[in-house]
């Protein structure tokens, strides 16, 4: 190796993030520890990247996919060598499952003190194995102009994987020896090597895309025309397919539209709705045809219909991973949903469809009227807090709605609406993971944001409070305590164990979330009825700033008033 001039790795850090805003990056998340010293100096140092500290690396990636969900560009962690690039894991897995680009910069120990019981030293390499699109070793920091701009092309082609065409998340280790702080050049060498990485042309690259089938296109055309009873799930996604809407009019096909898919909270102009899909699907007769947008479908009872009788054809629609989980789809089409459905649109026929159509919507007023009654043998329960939640939100807010019963509770009793709303999920491996923290990470922009998260959830993260009390914007975060984890009540455990051995799964935290809340110096309320709840979203979102709602309610409210839906529908 040629002489090492004394502001090499400085040169390195400084040429690898200006390749990582050159590829599309602007949010740097950093868990600062020492050995990540020179790259977070680079970022800091580099005008197009936005640095924020956060000091637990769980809460930070969790945070990344808040800014990915909502954020056109692939947000960067960066953290310390050792166990801090481990913390990242879970976010990383549901990166990867719902398919959020997402870069993780892990600066390790030079080679020499690999496997020889250094400090904070383990093997980096890899490290989230088949969960990472790609990996890359930068290795030792090299003075050569090939070695720069290899260095500088690999960063651009490990971003443009994140992107697609199958986005998720990417990593790259770069190694970093002492001294890790600033150098500038004192030598000849040093002033020459400083030249050399300012006059290297920047590098990039285009993610790709998967191409259109048109006879695949032909063939799904064909198989809507002839259907008689066709229907569309749109299941959870990141972004709205209007398409969807426009097929849904042309072909006389009802569209269920689930909460998260961003078309439930949203004008549907002439498309036939049939929001909460759980109520009806069951029925007789049933779809014959059926096309899924989006991800998998949240509904359990959309599953159990499928495996129980399903329809003649299923076809799963867009994205880039394939997705199946019954395995009986007619065909999986991969690619650009929008596209697809744009293409579906041009090719099928004009159809009213009316008779199927009534009855879909004949469906729907029964759901309702069976839900209208069954809530009014219940006073107050987290329906009431649900639906709250969803009519204080202003047009164009953020609704981040938790897994367990949370999101379920969206799906099957919350009406549709016009003003539209963004729906954020994580549904990628359904986990209660980091939802304070992606919450914080999304409302960063000034979009106002709500949380609708069970008390578990809030628990698993409540450390993450500390993000939320830097919001600027209006962040509400609307704990339902009801007692733990009550969705275990909707499975087959509950009717085989004793309340001791329900309390092992249900895990009641039995915290006083507003207290807590109020030593990370949030705003925080506490209530226990309908109107009282109301009143707190009205003044949390009119401020600035981010607030905790405490929300009490009966611990079985939501399991009696589905009994009770069920049993009217059965």
């Amino acid at each position: 190796m040629p002489h090492r001039p004394e502001n090499l790795l400085t040169v390195w850090a400084d040429a690898l993030l200006g390749a990582l805003a050159d590829a599309g990056v602007r949010d740097v998340i950093a868990s600062p520890g020492s050995r990540s010293t020179p790259f977070l100096l680079a970022a800091l140092a580099e005008p197009r990247l936005t640095v924020t500290s956060i000091l637990d690396e769980r809460a930070a990636a969790f945070y990344a996919l808040g800014l990915a969900r909502t954020r056109p560009h692939p947000p960067l962690l960066l953290c310390t060598s050792g166990s801090a690039p481990a913390h990242y894991y879970p976010a990383v897995i549901e990166a990867s499952e719902a398919t959020l680009p997402l870069v993780v910069l892990s600066a390790d120990r030079p080679r020499e003190l690999a496997l020889a019981g250094a400090p904070q030293t383990t093997d980096q390499q890899r490290l989230f194995t088949v969960h990472a699109r790609a990996f890359a070793d930068l290795g030792d920091p090299h003075p050569g102009s090939a070695a720069l701009r290899g260095m500088r092309r690999t960063v651009a082609r490990l971003v443009s994987l994140a992107l697609g065409p199958e986005p998720g998340p990417v990593q790259i280790n770069a190694p970093a020896r002492k001294p890790l702080e600033r150098v500038e050049a004192t030598s000849p060498e040093g002033e020459a090597l400083a030249e050399r990485a300012r006059s290297l042309p920047p590098v990039s690259a285009a993610p790709a895309s998967i191409a259109l089938d048109g006879a695949t296109l032909d063939e799904l055309a064909a198989a809507i025309d002839a259907a008689e009873r066709p229907l569309i799930v749109a299941g959870p996604s990141r972004d709205a397919a209007p398409s969807a809407l426009a097929l849904a009019a042309r072909a006389g096909a009802p569209i269920f539209a689930e909460a998260a898919s961003q078309l439930r909270f949203a004008d549907r102009g002439d498309a036939p709705g049939a929001d909460r899909l759980a109520h009806w699907i069951g029925g007789d007769p049933g779809p014959d045809l059926v096309l899924e947008l989006g991800g998998t479908p949240t509904s359990g009872e959309y599953a159990r219909w499928l495996a129980a009788s399903g329809p003649a054809r299923r076809y799963v629609v867009g994205g880039a991973r394939f997705r199946d989980p019954s395995g009986d789809a007619t065909r999986v089409v991969l690619g650009d949903t929008e596209a697809i459905l744009a293409g579906l649109t041009a090719r099928v026929r004009p159809a009213a469809r009316e008779a199927w159509r009534s009855t879909v919507a004949a469906r729907e007023r029964r759901a309702d009227d069976a839900l209208e009654r069954a809530l009014e043998r219940e006073a107050w329960c987290e329906i009431h807090a649900a639906r709250a939640v969803v009519d204080a939100l202003p047009a164009g807010a953020r609704l981040a709605v938790g897994n367990s019963l949370p999101i379920r509770s969206v799906d099957r009793f919350v009406h549709d609406r016009a003003a539209r709303l963004r729906v954020l999920s994580a549904r990628g491996v359904n986990g209660i993971d980091g939802w304070i923290a992606g919450a914080a990470g999304a409302a960063t922009d000034g979009v106002p944001t709500v949380a609708l998260i069970g008390d578990v959830t809030a628990a698993h993260d409540v450390g993450s409070l500390q993000l939320a009390a830097d919001a600027r914007s209006p962040l509400v975060i609307v704990a339902l305590d009801n007692g733990g984890g009550r969705i275990f009540e909707e499975l087959p455990i509950a009717s085989a164990a004793s309340p001791e051995t329900m309390r092992r799964f249900t895990t009641p935290p039995r915290l006083d979330l507003a207290a807590v809340a109020r030593a990370f110096g949030l705003a925080a309320d506490a209530v226990e009825d309908e109107p009282s709840l109301r009143a707190a979203l009205d003044g949390a979102l009119a401020r600035p700033g981010a607030t905790l709602i405490h929300v009490r309610v009966p611990d079985h409210g939501a399991a009696r008033v589905l009994a009770r839906v069920r049993e009217a529908m059965a």
